[in-house]
């Protein structure tokens, strides 16, 4: 995990730098600001993102988390059962938005709908990052 605590209210994970640098841009226009900057890379274990929930978790200032996955290498049905699985692990009592777009997407917003969680699973770039603004308020 690639990890920076930044002093805005909106949690960020994402997978690449470009992404998450794009993410925080976005937050901004929509009126928001980034609490961190945190890189998942690759890794979509449930214990990469376990950790990364953790993280978030135990920070206050932050309201809200937005999920933004790129689909490429990383297959986002594998990432959804991934999510799913360590939220219900931790326990993330957080208001989270996921934007999953790329391989197996349609399979990956089916195990989030499915998953029973309060996941506010969102296909648009701006209308998921505005979600997560508006919730963080």
């Amino acid at each position: 995990l690639n990890y920076i605590k930044l002093d805005g209210n909106v949690a960020c994970m994402v997978n690449g730098a470009g992404l998450a640098m794009a993410t925080m841009d976005l937050l901004k226009v929509c009126g928001g600001s980034p609490a961190n900057f945190l890189d998942v890379g690759g890794g979509n274990s449930k214990e990469n993102i376990s950790a990364a929930f953790k993280l978030i978790q135990g920070d206050p200032s932050v309201k809200s988390m937005l999920i933004n996955i790129f689909g490429g290498i990383t297959r986002c049905d594998q990432l959804a059962e991934g999510l799913v699985a360590a939220m219900r692990e931790v326990g993330l009592k957080k208001p989270i938005v996921v934007r999953l777009c790329g391989t197996n997407v349609e399979e990956g917003r089916k195990i989030l709908e499915e998953s029973g969680l309060n996941i506010n699973a969102i296909a648009d770039f701006t209308e998921a990052a505005q979600k997560a603004v508006d919730l963080a308020k």
